[in-house]
């Protein structure tokens, strides 16, 4: 049976899209090629801070956009499927732990505090922090609890979804894209969405512009715990972000490593990344080790994420979102929905359209 919309992986992006889909009334099929949640967005420590991450610009617009859709979202999936998702608007403190850091903090907006005020805020902090910057809007979510619960409410909605495929390429009917070849057969579908991560590029079949236009950066974190909390907000500095959950677990990050496809951890990394931890909050020396994990950012090579029309009717792209894919899933589930029915998106599609990288085949 042909689907209207078969969804080329099953992280974040790719469940939320199929939830979006199926809200509409459209057949969704979802392709996956180990389980959904496997790769990164399982491994993300789930920050929603696009007023840190970004300048003024349509990709921080976007991403505030998606921040406050977040509040309305995680409501719906408790609704839905009774699953928490954790949203906190837990706010942000960037820190700066020299003078350099400091004269840079103006760049992101927010309201400066000394760093007598940042510790008066979060007691936790080092001695050395020198100026902060409070930006209380922004947000965390628990990754694992947001894509269980897109998972479970779109299966809800009639979304089926099959693990183990991977896509061998894509099917053409003249010159259109009707589907989608797995290593257990073809998937029909009258509009494929490519939302496959840093994997993206390796579907074959892409117009020659986009088959490089995506590519891996491997990301390592820890992850501690301590009995109590350590700090109410996520805090950001120079070298690491410390991301504190309510009941004592901390998410320590994140490493950006150009090193293809290989998935291993480092001691340089691990180590790194602790020390970097403990010159920010010094009690995180006593807490307790948990894991450490990697997994790969989509980069796009423009800085902006893919998401609509990729040049070839019936194709569509969701990813190139780097380090934003958790933050971005919101607001690109609508985008591509909304386009995919035909009807006007709430925000500008333009400066993330794939084909201003060039189109066709």
């Amino acid at each position: 049976m042909s689907e209207d919309v078969v969804v080329v992986g099953a992280g974040i992006m790719g469940s939320a899209i199929a939830r979006e889909l199926a809200r509409k009334g459209l057949r969704v099929r979802v392709l996956e090629k180990s389980i959904p949640g496997a790769e990164a967005s399982s491994v993300a420590a789930g920050i929603l801070a696009p007023l840190v991450e970004h300048e003024d610009g349509p990709l921080r617009a976007l991403g505030c956009a998606s921040r406050d859709a977040y509040a309305v979202l995680a409501e719906a999936l408790k609704s839905e499927t009774g699953i928490d998702v954790g949203f906190v608007r837990s706010g942000v403190l960037r820190v700066a732990l020299d003078e350099a850091a400091a004269e840079a903090l103006g760049a992101h907006g927010g309201e400066r505090l000394t760093g007598a005020q940042a510790r008066a805020l979060e007691p936790a902090l080092s001695s050395t922090v020198r100026a902060a910057l409070l930006l209380p809007e922004e947000a965390q979510v628990e990754p694992p609890h947001v894509l269980r619960a897109l998972v479970r409410a779109a299966e809800h909605l009639g979304v089926r979804f099959t693990s183990g495929a991977a896509v061998r390429g894509l099917v053409r009917r003249g010159d259109r894209i009707v589907g989608v070849e797995t290593d257990q057969g073809p998937v029909l579908g009258e509009h494929v969405v490519l939302a496959a991560g840093a994997w993206t590029s390796l579907v074959p079949g892409l117009p020659r512009a986009l088959s490089s236009a995506v590519r891996p950066v491997r990301g390592q974190l820890v992850r501690a715990e301590l009995r109590a909390p350590i700090a109410k907000r996520i805090v950001f500095a120079e070298h690491a972000y410390l991301v504190p959950r309510p009941d004592g677990r901390v998410v320590c990050g994140a490493t950006m490593e150009e090193a293809g496809f290989t998935k291993e951890l480092t001691l340089g990394a691990v180590g790194a990344l602790s020390s970097h931890a403990c010159a920010v909050m010094p009690g995180l020396a006593a807490a307790r080790f948990v894991e450490a994990d990697v997994s790969f950012r989509p980069a796009s090579i423009d800085g902006l994420p893919l998401i609509g029309p990729a040049g070839l009717p019936g194709l569509w792209l969701a990813t190139g979102h780097f380090r934003n894919g958790i933050l971005l899933a919101p607001s690109t589930a609508t985008m591509i929905a909304s386009m995919i029915a035909g009807v006007a998106p709430a925000q500008d599609p333009t400066p993330f359209d794939p084909r201003r990288l060039g189109g066709g085949s």
